[in-house]
Formats: C-alpha cells, structure tokens, sequence
C-alpha cells in the first residue's frame, strides 16, 4: 500500500516555532490555504481511508485535502508530549532548566522535557500506529494520515534506521509537507517521498526552513 503521510497546516505556533505538542490550536488563514493546494495536488488520488491524529489541526488539513472522507483517528500519529515546555520559545524552555533543555538537545531520543515524552516513546508510538495501517489495508490501494512535526521527524529517522537523537537537526517536516511511504508486507518501509512541499509554491527555497 502507499500511505500519503502529511504534516498538517499552519496554526499560530508553527508559524513561530514555539513548542506546541498536544494542546488544540487552530489552523490558520494561511494554514487553510495550504492545506487546500495539498488537496488540489492529491485531488486525483481516490484513497481508501483516511487517518489523523486526535488533535483539531489535523481534522481540519484532513477534511481540506481530502473533503467527504471522514478520517479516523490513530492515537499514535499525535505530536510529541511537550510536558512543562508546553507554549514556550525554545529560549524560555532553556531558561527555565539549562541542564535538562542542553541534555535534551544533546539527545533528545533518552531526554525528554520534563513531564513530556522521549524521541523513543515517540517513535515506538508512530512505528506501531504505521504498523496498525499496513494491516488494516492490504493491497495495492491508497490511504491518507496527517500527523505532527516532531512525530513525523522521529519517523524519518526510525524508518530508516538513522539515530532517532538526529531527528531535531537531520529530518525536515515543514507546514503541510508530503511524505510517500510504501508500507510493503514483508519488507521494511520504502521513503518515495520526503518534506515535499512544491505545492507551496516553486521554489522550496521559500516554502521550507533552514535547518538548525
């Protein structure tokens, strides 16, 4: 099966970088604009289901990429758990705790913030929701899933065996980029496609962030 694997749109905290795991937040103006060229892109593409995590934004990407399929909810696909950095800037979470905030950068697979969750637990979470996918649709057909920033960086890296702890400087995910993943009975994860974001506009230059 091929599993159309998309980060949802811009909410108000995409749009500054601040850390934003499991709260609800709402898409943006801009956020709905993308997500509806993703579906103007995907709109000859008949899936056989559609998934999403339990958090707002992505039913609202799912519904304007693929409108009249109601998406059904995978609890592995949700963002990581930001615990206490819930709502800050990177510069506040590291104020509050320099020792835990330069662990956690150091290796962010064993450290996690504090209440939250580790790159790990996150990627053992989305190998198994990817796993309950694969099983649900045997065949050639089609499904779509809209998952998280973080959530799919950690998938990038666990799919294809690179150190889940390079997921924050190695493996890109912009706003309402598009990933292909042939999920092949048998056989590991195939990556056709990454942090494709040219529906965004020409130039990915302008659609995407620079690393850190």
């Amino acid at each position: 099966m091929l599993l159309y694997l998309a980060r949802h749109a811009q909410t108000a905290s995409s749009a500054v970088d601040s850390f934003n795991g499991q709260r609800e937040l709402p898409l943006t103006v801009h956020g709905c604009a993308q997500a509806r060229l993703l579906g103007q892109r995907l709109s000859a593409v008949r899936f056989e289901a559609v998934y999403r995590s339990p958090l707002g934004r992505t039913l609202e990407t799912a519904a304007l990429i693929a409108p009249g399929i109601l998406p059904s909810i995978l609890p592995g696909l949700i963002e990581i758990d930001y615990g206490n950095w819930e709502g800050l800037s990177p510069a506040e979470a590291r104020a509050n705790d320099p020792a835990r905030y330069d662990a956690w950068v150091a290796d962010p697979s064993l450290i996690g913030p504090p209440g939250g969750e580790t790159a790990a637990q996150v990627a053992e979470r989305a190998l198994a929701a990817l796993g309950q996918i694969r099983a649900r649709h045997p065949g050639e057909v089609m499904v779509l899933a809209v998952s998280h920033k973080a959530t799919l960086r950690v998938l990038g890296a666990a799919l294809t065996g690179a150190p889940i702890r390079s997921y924050r400087t190695r493996w890109p995910q912009d706003e309402c980029a598009l990933n292909l993943i042939e999920l092949r009975q048998g056989k590991e994860p195939f990556i056709r496609l990454w942090n494709d974001t040219s529906h965004l506009g020409p130039d990915p230059a302008t659609s995407t962030r620079a690393g850190k």
